[in-house]
């Protein structure tokens, strides 16, 4: 898993991702609707995050 900067790719629609502001990590996904990040129902400016990562796979039983 990488960080990847967010003024040079976003994340596919509505899945799930990591979220760096420069100090905390969040949970949210990307909407194309609103152009903008979904962080706890809550719609975020694209600009107040610098990065993004993909969560890691599930555990295999």
């Amino acid at each position: 898993m990488i960080w990847k900067l967010v003024r040079e790719e976003l994340p596919e629609q509505a899945i799930d991702v990591l979220l760096f502001d420069g100090g905390q990590i969040y949970f949210g996904y990307y909407s194309e609707k609103y152009d903008k990040f979904v962080v706890a129902n809550d719609k975020v400016a694209l600009e107040d995050f610098t990065h993004w990562m993909s969560l890691p796979e599930f555990p295999a039983k």
